[in-house]
């Protein structure tokens, strides 16, 4: 507890040096508690929930199976509602650390696994499944897990479909859709997603 108030009085200096620091610090605190409070009551129906982890606003959290959301998580659901929705026996687990920003939806038939220190930015999709076939739209496929490894940003609006697994350190561009693997430290874009750069870990 006392190194993430340390934290948040170095974000305080850094934002705003010239600013009255116990006034600036004591209103960070009270937002922070009040996101803490929050999450508590917002993510009651979640399977586990760690320590530290704050929700802005209410997402909507259903389905019958597990959702597991790791240490320090934040979710915003502020804007547009964030929702998370794991069906009968399926999971979803939210790293330690890993922002989940406002509009942006998970559905997991079976597992969506997001890393640690992952960034997931507002309207991204994420799924596990296709929910009906193409020819015959009254069968459900069978959904194939999405693997998000460390310190993945998921840009705004891109897609992620079942079956990907995004590596370490990997880039998805706004508006992307992804339907095959990500190597680490690879940027992707376009529809479907292919390889624009390669980055530095």
């Amino acid at each position: 507890m006392l190194n993430l108030l340390r934290l948040e009085l170095d974000r305080v200096r850094q934002e705003n040096p010239e600013a009255w620091l116990p006034g600036a610090f004591a209103r960070r605190l009270s937002s922070g508690a009040t996101r803490l409070l929050n999450a508590r009551f917002a993510l009651r129906k979640c399977s586990q929930v760690g320590k530290y982890v704050t929700v802005r606003g209410f997402p909507r959290i259903d389905g019958k199976g597990e959702i597991i959301i790791r240490n320090g998580a934040k979710i915003w659901s502020h804007i547009g509602t964030t929702q998370l929705s794991a069906g009968k026996g399926a999971r979803i687990v939210i790293g330690e650390g890993t922002f989940i920003n406002t509009g942006s939806i998970l559905s997991a038939r079976h597992l969506i696994q997001i890393g640690r220190n992952c960034q997931i930015a507002n309207q991204v999709i994420i799924m596990d499944n296709d929910f009906h076939g193409t020819a015959n739209r009254h069968v459900e496929p069978t959904p194939e897990a999405v693997i998000l490894e460390d310190n993945v940003w998921l840009a705004t609006r891109c897609m992620v479909l079942k079956g990907v697994r995004i590596g370490e350190g990997a880039v998805v561009a706004a508006g992307a859709v992804v339907t095959k693997d990500v190597p680490p430290y690879t940027m992707v874009g376009g529809v479907p997603a292919k390889v624009i750069k390669k980055l530095t870990p």
